[in-house]
């Protein structure tokens, strides 16, 4: 970056620290993006948006910036705003900027705008903390994995193909792996021979505050032999949805490369060591008294909960996957099975 191509180097802070000084990224771009400063001179690059639209998700957190919302007193747009700390990284976060900008052009609503401009900086998240030196681990493999079968077994002929891309917040580091509304999945996957047995790893992921249904969709994933002619590579699984979106949804394919960047898969990688077999999936209701640890159960100051819960003590709580495509096609007030 030169003097000359400096978004910021025109712009004054602001005399007071509730406000920042700055200009539209593009008259011509739809949505409100700006370069900006505030008073102390720090740059930032801001996303106006309705304040409905405001991210309900865990932000990104990364070394030497500051990822915010702030929302309108008395009325008003939202911000979605990016700080950058130390100015000798001036030159990257120009490229974060104008990588965020570029997929924010692609957008077809401000939710969608949203979506990618989270989706970027949780790219950026990843490789600035060195997650693209290595693929994807076997245990990484298998939940993602999951979260495609799921998907593409039961997401895309109940909603569509772009509601449930737009619904995988997963790789956003939301507490849930799909969010449709107030119906809520978390996919967890486990080998079929292996302990009955799922990790789960906050107290958030089985907690149904604020949702109207929940489901914990375990899905059987097993390794197998690098000449298993049944076997599926990692990549050949993300192909195949692919290859669905692009024959069905072209116009969403942007935004899946986007999340699986954002969950650390790169096409560069070479998966064809590890295969896969695809075995049966579990289905449950997480209702009443499902076995769980949730944020209610300890004091305040206690946080990031793991713990494993044993599949044989679900079992009152099976349901098959037509309940769970009923409420997700809308009928969230269905009495449960």
């Amino acid at each position: 970056m030169t003097e000359a191509t400096d978004p910021w180097k025109d712009l004054s802070p602001p005399a007071q620290s509730s406000t920042a000084s700055g200009r539209r990224v593009d008259p011509e771009l739809q949505w409100g993006l700006f370069w900006a400063v505030d008073v102390d001179g720090s740059c930032l690059l801001i996303l106006q948006h309705a304040p409905e639209n405001r991210p309900r998700n865990k932000l990104p957190n990364l070394r030497g910036l500051g990822i915010e919302t702030r929302l309108p007193q008395g009325g008003g747009h939202a911000l979605l705003v990016i700080r950058l700390r130390d100015n000798e990284q001036r030159e990257i976060f120009h490229r974060l900027c104008l990588d965020i900008i570029a997929a924010t052009r692609l957008a077809r609503s401000e939710q969608e705008a949203i979506e990618r401009f989270l989706a970027r900086t949780w790219r950026w998240h990843r490789l600035l903390r060195g997650g693209r030196d290595e693929r994807l681990s076997d245990e990484e493999q298998k939940g993602l994995i999951g979260e495609l079968r799921v998907m593409q077994q039961h997401l895309f002929p109940s909603i569509g193909i772009e509601g449930a891309i737009s619904s995988w917040t997963g790789p956003l580091d939301a507490p849930k792996d799909f969010e449709v509304g107030r119906v809520c999945i978390e996919v967890k996957a486990r080998r079929g021979a292996a302990t009955p047995f799922v990790s789960i790893s906050t107290e958030h992921q089985l907690d149904t505050t604020g949702v109207d249904a929940l489901f914990l969709n375990v899905a059987e994933v097993t390794g197998t032999s690098e000449d298993d002619p049944k076997g599926l590579s990692m990549t050949d699984v993300v192909q195949s949805v692919l290859d669905e979106i692009q024959a069905h949804g072209p116009s969403i394919v942007d935004l899946f490369e986007e999340r699986l960047l954002a969950v650390g898969f790169d096409w560069a990688d070479d998966y064809s060591d590890r295969k896969w077999l695809m075995g049966p999936d579990h289905l449950f209701e997480v209702v009443g008294d499902f076995p769980r640890i949730t944020p209610d159960m300890y004091p305040a100051g206690v946080t990031s909960v793991r713990y494993s819960i044993a599949l044989q003590d679900c079992e009152a709580f099976r349901t098959d996957h037509e309940r769970m495509t009923s409420l997700l096609a809308g009928g969230t007030n269905g009495d449960r099975r």
